[in-house]
């Protein structure tokens, strides 16, 4: 394992978001009015994933759903699969509750907090059969780097929650976040894999096609969670 290096401060100290104030639609107010109370957990204890979830197969971890047309599209598409999508911004909670109410989604839940606040502190060791990060913000200027969500700790801390053989997906379109990326995965003895064509079971986001309207490379990492026994 790496040693912790500055840019890799403790977990708690900086958020790796910044809240944004955009306008919460009529749509999107009505849906956290009716359907927060189904699909929303406020509980700010241990999570019993297999209750929540009682009748998906796996469950997997969605970081950041940004106006949650990739999450919708992915529950969907994988009915046996819990998605617990983990989301700050207003707007973006009450655009997926209105895709999940129009698609008769039953196997999205969503938390309204930091992620690791609630990796730490509500998700237990070795329950996730999954982690989706997609495009987190890069934060590309160098004095913001340690506002990143992708540090040795937090890498520990998520492949903590993850089952043996549990998989860590990671994307982005900024290069240089790709390289910081592969460099904090890289020999780490509980995880193997990296970078991968983009799978074709993993619908375009909105970010994404910002991105490559750019000129960006989209840069897909998988990592799966090497059984105890291979580990050292």
């Amino acid at each position: 394992m790496k040693p912790v290096g500055k840019s890799d401060v403790a977990l708690r100290e900086i958020r790796s978001y910044k809240l944004r104030s955009g306008r919460v639609t009529s749509a999107q107010e009505e849906a956290m009015q009716l359907h927060w109370n189904t699909f929303g957990i406020t509980s700010t204890d241990r999570l019993d994933l297999k209750t929540i979830f009682e009748h998906c197969d796996e469950v997997f971890v969605e970081i950041g759903t940004g106006m949650g047309e990739v999450t919708a599209e992915m529950a969907q598409a994988n009915p046996g699969v819990g998605i617990l999508a983990i989301e700050v911004h207003r707007p973006g909670i009450g655009a997926l509750l209105v895709k999940i109410v129009e698609r008769e989604l039953s196997n999205v839940r969503i938390i309204d907090g930091d992620a690791v606040t609630v990796f730490e502190n509500q998700i237990l060791p070795a329950s996730l059969d999954g982690i989706r990060l997609y495009f987190p913000d890069p934060w590309p200027k160098k004095r913001h780097h340690k506002r990143r969500i992708v540090k040795t700790a937090w890498l520990d801390l998520a492949i903590s929650r993850l089952k043996d053989g549990g998989t860590l997906h990671i994307a982005t379109d900024w290069a240089p976040y790709a390289e910081w990326i592969r460099e904090r995965c890289y020999d780490n003895p509980e995880i193997y894999g990296g970078l991968v064509p983009r799978p074709a079971w993993r619908p375009l986001t909105r970010f994404e096609n910002q991105g490559l309207a750019k000129g960006h490379q989209v840069f897909d990492f998988i990592y799966r969670k090497n059984p105890k026994k291979n580990r050292g």
